[in-house]
């Protein structure tokens, strides 16, 4: 009966390291997750600001050129 007992202990023990090594590599793998989709998040603004950047440099460029134009056509 004792045997019985030990043996249960020995499978249950088994059983909660497994899970354990599952866990932490789980937790580990979502940490790197998050960590990258951080850097996805900051580099996605960082593209985005320069894009209203380059946006607003050429919209003025086409303006002035507008105006150029407009110079000319009423000559």
């Amino acid at each position: 009966m004792s045997w019985d007992i030990i043996a249960a202990l020995i499978v249950i023990t088994g059983c909660l390291i497994s899970l354990g090594t599952v866990l932490a590599k789980l937790v580990a793998t979502l940490t790197r997750l998050d960590v990258t989709v951080n850097e996805l998040r900051r580099t996605v603004d960082t593209i985005g600001e320069n894009n209203d950047a380059s946006h607003k440099l050429i919209f003025e460029t086409l303006e002035r050129q507008n105006d150029r134009l407009r110079t000319l056509e009423n000559r």
